[in-house]
């Protein structure tokens, strides 16, 4: 069963206006949800929902490195983190260049979050 991808058009202005927000999202995740710009413009929203996925998936490598940094595999967990830091910075590029690709591997659950409408 292959699963449909959505497909989610930005306006040239959308872009424009919302690089600086979108940024901001993967550094502050929640600031865009406080703004009416940020909620407005779908493209801040998509980098939101990116930057929403990193943050669980950055907590749950914190975790699972903490509670199993006394295993030789807490290391692992950590380069969870580390693999976190470079989707980060992925996203920051892709945001201050205006584009909207998930990020490999996690991006795909941002659609769940359904944030862009």
């Amino acid at each position: 069963m292959t699963e449909v991808k959505r497909h989610i058009e930005f306006t040239p202005e959308e872009i424009e206006s919302g690089k600086i927000m979108a940024f901001i999202a993967y550094l502050i995740f929640f600031v865009p949800l406080l703004t009416d710009e940020g909620r407005k413009n779908k493209y801040v929203m998509f980098h939101t929902e990116q930057s929403i996925v990193l943050v669980i998936c950055n907590i749950i490598g914190f975790l699972a490195g903490t509670i199993g940094s006394f295993i030789i595999i807490g290391a692992v967990f950590y380069l969870i983190n580390l693999f976190c830091f470079i989707l980060l910075i992925l996203g920051i590029v892709n945001a201050l260049n205006g584009r909207a690709e998930p990020l490999p591997v996690i991006g795909q659950f941002g659609e769940k979050l359904n944030l862009v409408k």
